[in-house]
């Protein structure tokens, strides 16, 4: 078996889709070493995969925008490609797969629907073409692969795709998330982001787009938490384009946009991205992981929260409790003073947050990259007995 995969967010590991794309495959390669994944990026990159995965860049043609050249080469270098290396089937890892009839078997994921109902990422008329575009191409593949039951209902009512055309290819935490570092491994990570190891503080790590809502986070934080707390707010991670979505990274980091706070006891500490294999110490050393996204198709943060054993408040949407169910604190994205009595409850009820530590101490987390990867090789295989 000969899988195509169009492998472009490999060039940015950081994001959900970077990091389904590599451990997925991964993982595929790896437990059923008797297939050959062809996958393809549009420049050089870093990335270690198995023996039986071969990375072939494919520049993209260097005319037009930027959104013409990665539009022609998702649409007519990449099938091209992947039709002359010979492949069985071609998988696209966001909707991406082709816009017309295809020689082989099509399958294509869909994170989330956020593109096609969120008016504030439809703001253009050639962006909600592109993404019309690609709605109605998911109807077209042959199967759709998803990362969440949400999901995978507003697929059927967006995209008019039978739920037997549907699976569920769940992400997971990778595997270095359920290793535990020293105190002085910890401590040497914090201080390279910035972090002061001996005060303790909240994480975020996420987007800085709209729908994550950061704003609201750090409102409540430097209004209920820093003038009373020693305790910090460490934001990761950062922006990937230049984009008016983006804007509540560009005040986070202009501090003449966000007032003087130098009297307050806690304070916002932006760390930048940070490498994979040092997020762990980071959410180790914290008090408690949070995020106050609006939307979501998995979020998988919550998930690496949860099984680096540290407590969670999180918004409260349908697709969290999906993922995590009753091992999190809840509040509506925008409920401040919820969020503020649960952030302050942390600090000051020592009782509660012992309860919150030994809750998620109990967490077993049901994903795995393993099974997932078994789910969508069985997928392969029906897809190639039609």
């Amino acid at each position: 078996m000969k899988i195509g995969i169009n492998a472009r967010f490999l060039t940015k590991p950081y994001t959900g889709i970077g990091q389904h794309t590599k451990y997925l495959f991964s993982a595929l390669a790896e437990t059923h070493p008797e297939i050959r994944l062809v996958m393809v990026v549009p420049e050089e990159i870093d990335v270690h995969m198995p023996g039986n995965v071969e990375i072939c860049v494919l520049k993209e043609n260097f005319f037009g925008t930027a959104g013409m050249r990665k539009t022609y080469w998702e649409q007519r270098q990449v099938p091209r490609f992947l039709l002359q290396k010979q492949v069985d089937l071609v998988h696209f890892p966001y909707p991406s797969n082709p816009w017309n009839a295809f020689a082989k078997p099509v399958a294509v994921t869909v994170h989330d629907t956020i593109p096609w109902t969120s008016e504030i990422y439809r703001r253009s008329i050639s962006t909600r073409l592109y993404q019309d575009t690609c709605r109605f191409a998911v109807k077209k593949a042959d199967h759709v692969f998803t990362v969440s039951h949400v999901s995978e209902e507003e697929i059927i009512r967006l995209c008019s795709v039978p739920k037997e055309k549907i699976s569920i290819s769940f992400n997971a935490p990778a595997p270095m998330f359920f290793n535990n570092f020293s105190e002085e491994q910890k401590a040497g990570i914090l201080q390279k982001y910035g972090v002061d190891p001996k005060r303790p503080f909240f994480f975020y790590i996420g987007g800085y787009d709209h729908r994550k809502n950061v704003q609201t986070l750090v409102s409540v934080f430097e209004s209920a938490v820093a003038p009373n707390f020693g305790v910090d707010l460490v934001m990761a991670g950062g922006k990937n384009v230049d984009d008016i979505l983006y804007a509540s990274f560009d005040r986070l980091t202009n501090s003449s946009n966000r007032g003087n706070f130098e009297a307050q006891k806690g304070s916002v500490v932006m760390t930048g991205f940070v490498a994979e294999e040092d997020l762990p110490a980071l959410y180790q050393s914290s008090l408690a992981f949070i995020n106050l996204s609006e939307k979501e198709g998995c979020n998988l943060p919550l998930l690496e929260a949860a099984a680096s054993k540290v407590p969670l408040i999180v918004s409260d949407i349908p697709v969290h409790h999906e993922m995590i169910g009753g091992y999190a604190l809840y509040c509506k994205a925008h409920d401040e003073t919820k969020f503020a009595e649960l952030m302050t409850g942390l600090l000051s009820n020592k009782n509660f947050y012992d309860q919150q530590k030994q809750k998620i101490s109990q967490y077993a987390c049901p994903f795995s990259w393993n099974k997932t990867a078994d789910q969508v090789y069985q997928a392969y295989q029906k897809l190639l007995s039609l």
